[in-house]
């Protein structure tokens, strides 16, 4: 377990999640006289407000349960919510997929359920309160696209779901070779990738016979299962995508291959 004021002083870390979350990550990394260099793998941009987005929020009132996939899901969601609802109403039930996104809706004064097992939508699957959802009205506020498993196995047991996408994600667009050149230039031996999609677009920069070279740390079990698909061959689960977790996972794991590719 990361003990406050541990050093990471052998850490030489790519932080490949999105900003604003890229950079707080850094910070921390480097407060603990660790290095990091920023290098989003995922660029979020906010949806343009339909008519069909502000019937659901003038709605709002009707579900019964609301979940928040990500953080931008909480940070971008929540802010359009309050345009409309200044106070949110009181009865609805609130979870969120990880501990990270509901510290996030604790800045809007939401104490949502969430997971201690796990940072994906199985995890939030297991817990008790979405068991017995049958005629429950749920809405979940989540990326354009992405897995559909949640709305999926809450219909099967009985739920009216509906969604409400309020962001895109996008590969962020480098030059071929900046990855690779960024890697070898601050000489990283550890990246950090918070999600499949990461961990997918980090692998349309990096060439393959490169991949076994770098210690991967991912937030999930299918996440690391999906970074060995591509070829990455140095993955550590840290079981969480909070910054507690990531700096947990350095610690316990960089001496794996503290100097990097040779």
């Amino acid at each position: 377990m990361f003990m406050k004021g541990s050093s990471l002083t052998s850490v030489r870390a790519l932080v490949t999640r999105p900003e604003p979350q890229a950079h707080q990550l850094a910070e921390a990394i480097i407060a603990r006289q660790g290095q990091a260099v920023v290098m989003p793998m995922i660029d979020i941009q906010p949806l343009p407000e339909t008519q069909q987005i502000r019937d659901i929020i003038l709605n709002l009132d009707q579900y019964n349960k609301i979940i928040i996939t990500s953080r931008p899901s909480a940070q971008i969601g929540l802010e359009l919510l309050e345009q409309y609802w200044p106070q949110l109403p009181l009865h609805l039930q609130w979870f969120a997929i990880g501990k990270s996104t509901a510290s996030d809706l604790s800045h809007f004064m939401i104490k949502p359920c969430y997971s201690n097992n796990g940072v994906d939508s199985e995890a939030l699957l297991n817990e008790p309160e979405l068991q017995s959802v049958s005629g429950c009205k749920v809405l979940i506020i989540k990326g354009q696209g992405g897995r559909e498993l949640l709305q999926q196995k809450l219909q099967a047991r009985g739920a009216k779901v509906e969604t409400l996408e309020v962001y895109q994600r996008q590969r962020s667009e480098y030059p071929q070779y900046a990855v690779v050149k960024k890697l070898e230039s601050s000489h990283i031996n550890v990246i950090l990738c918070g999600s499949g999609e990461t961990v997918t677009h980090l692998g349309h920069y990096l060439p393959e016979p490169s991949r076994s070279d770098y210690l991967v740390i991912v937030p999930s079990e299918r996440v690391a299962r999906h970074a060995l698909e591509l070829g990455f061959q140095q993955v550590h689960n840290a079981n969480g995508a909070s910054n507690h977790a990531i700096l947990s996972a350095l610690a316990e794991t960089i001496q794996i291959s503290p100097e990097g590719p040779s």
